[in-house]
């Protein structure tokens, strides 16, 4: 301490930011000298203890940290009744309650998003901040700045005062680095030194930043073998790779599709103030059977679609099989069809009321006239069943 005060006085030039250790208390130390007109008399040298500039600088960078940087969903957002389901969900919140890194793999549109936020959500890491980024959305040239930051004049049209990059903002939280496996070679180095020594340099500085954060990375592309191929590091993999978690496709969980289309197509109907279609028996079986190559993503485009096309009615197998399998075109001439109001659609809607008709009565025979049974086979609430049953008459 003593040499530092020498050389401020010497200088004449502020030092700021030393650290000393006195009696087990880290302390930050500034000298500033104290001039008036051309003589220097002494020196001010001000102390205060880090772990209090630690607990400042924590709370500045929640303030300064986007309210949008939040997980939404917890585990029971997730909609299922597979066995397959409730094994990954029970991985997940065991992968919670520790800090180590976690590798999502899945097709694309299974959740893996979703999976991450959950996993956030149940760890201790939950009050803090959630940061997403899709590593395929940003060019090379970018990566850099966006995960690191920059100091201010780093390159041509930087921020007055620089920028705070996506693993400080991520501070005591969790980064989700969605399709990781789009990271190009060349900065894969630099982002397994990030992940090894827990510090950023900002782009164009010379000071590093500590960072506590928890990596989520998520890929639909098998690594080792991107690894074999030598477009991923073995050393980044085995960073990432800590805990694995498989995400299975709709394919491997079909007892999961009809209650996840039931589901959106209650919250598309619900989003648009539409009545809920219903699926019949037949269109429910065709979705069970159906690939659904883009999954859960696919399989919301698809209920969405219909939730307004069919509102109020049923789908019969034979309009669930043409919504699956049209290309853009048949669609347009499908919705035209449909959602016409001249006499060819009264014809059309007045079969399709006669036909949820007959399902209905069919289903309560079968359930010997129990509504709560017959709602839960139609999946649908019994309110619903009782407005349509009154709507034909059926009470």
């Amino acid at each position: 301490m003593q040499e530092e005060a020498e050389r401020c006085f010497e200088s004449g030039e502020r030092i700021a930011d030393r650290v000393y250790l006195r009696e087990g208390t880290s302390l930050s130390t500034d000298f500033l000298p104290v001039k008036i007109g051309n003589s220097m008399p002494g020196l001010v040298v001000s102390f205060m203890n880090a772990s209090r500039i630690q607990q400042m600088e924590n709370q500045i960078r929640r303030q300064m940290s986007d309210k949008g940087l939040a997980a939404r969903y917890t585990f029971q957002d997730i909609v299922h009744k597979s066995d397959i389901m409730d094994r990954t969900i029970e991985n997940a919140g065991r992968y919670a309650g520790v800090s180590s890194n976690v590798l999502l793999v899945g097709e694309t549109g299974t959740g893996k998003e979703l999976f991450a936020q959950s996993i956030h959500n149940a760890s201790k890491r939950a009050g803090n901040a959630f940061v997403a980024v899709n590593c395929a959305a940003l060019p090379e040239s970018l990566l850099e700045s966006e995960l690191f930051g920059y100091v201010e004049g780093a390159f041509t049209g930087s921020k007055k005062g620089g920028k705070m990059g996506l693993f400080e903002m991520a501070h005591k939280g969790t980064l989700f680095l969605d399709e990781i496996a789009e990271i190009p070679l060349t900065f894969q180095s630099k982002l397994l030194r990030v992940l090894q020594e827990r510090e950023v340099r900002r782009v164009g500085g010379n000071s590093v930043i500590s960072v506590d954060v928890r990596i989520i990375a998520a890929t639909n592309k098998n690594l080792q073998r991107q690894v074999s191929e030598g477009k991923f590091r073995q050393d980044l993999l085995y960073r990432l790779n800590v805990l694995r978690l498989y995400i299975p496709p709709l394919r491997k969980r079909s007892e999961d599709i009809p209650l996840l289309f039931h589901y959106y197509l209650q919250y598309y109907s619900n989003q648009f103030g539409y009545e809920m279609p219903i699926l019949s028996a037949g269109a429910e079986e065709i979705i069970k059977q159906y690939a659904f190559t883009g999954n859960i993503r696919e399989l919301r485009n698809i209920a969405e679609r219909l939730s307004v096309v069919h509102s109020g009615f049923m789908i019969t197998e034979e309009e669930m099989a043409a919504a699956l399998g049209q290309d853009d075109i048949e669609i347009t001439e499908y919705s035209e069809r449909t959602m016409t109001t001249g006499p060819s659609y009264m014809m059309y809607a007045e079969g399709k009321r006669e036909q949820e008709k007959q399902y209905i009565q069919r289903l309560l025979s079968e359930h010997g006239y129990n509504r709560s049974e017959t709602a839960r086979a139609m999946g649908i609430d019994r309110s619903t069943l009782w407005r349509k049953m009154k709507k034909y008459g059926l009470q």
